[in-house]
C-alpha cells in the first residue's frame, strides 16, 4: 500500500493494527465519519494533536504519520493490541475496584509521557 499522503499512512497503520474506523474512532473519542475523512484524500487532515494520538492508538512513530519520515512500527502480532485490551477487560471483571483504580491512575500518568 502507498504511503507517501497522510491519509494512506493513516489507512495503512489501522489496518496493520487489524482496527476498524469504528474502533479507531471509539479510542480517538470522534465519529466513524471523521475517521474515514482523514482517510479519503480529498478528505480533511487532522489536527496535530489528533495525529499524537493516532500514533499511540496505532503504534506508530508521530513523525511518520505527520510526515512519513520513517517506516510504520509493525505490531508484533496482527492485532495484539485488540487482544491484549479484550483480555485487560475480562481480567478486570474479577478484581476489586480499588486495584482497578490504582491501574487506571497508573495509565493516566504513563499517558503524559508517551
Amino acid at each position: 500500500m502507498d504511503a507517501s499522503t497522510i491519509p494512506s499512512r493513516i489507512r495503512l497503520a489501522r489496518a496493520n493494527c487489524g482496527l476498524s474506523q469504528t474502533e479507531m474512532a471509539r479510542r480517538l473519542g470522534v465519529n466513524r465519519a471523521t475517521v474515514a475523512h482523514w482517510e479519503r484524500e480529498e478528505g480533511f487532515t487532522p489536527t496535530i494533536e489528533h495525529l499524537h494520538r493516532m500514533s499511540g492508538v496505532l503504534g506508530v512513530a508521530f513523525a511518520w504519520l505527520a510526515q512519513g519520515e520513517t517506516p510504520p512500527a509493525e505490531p508484533a502480532v496482527r492485532g495484539s493490541r485488540a487482544r491484549l485490551e479484550e483480555k485487560m477487560i475480562e481480567l478486570s471483571k474479577h478484581l476489586p475496584v480499588s486495584f482497578l483504580a490504582s491501574v487506571v491512575a497508573l495509565m493516566e500518568n504513563a499517558e503524559t509521557y508517551l
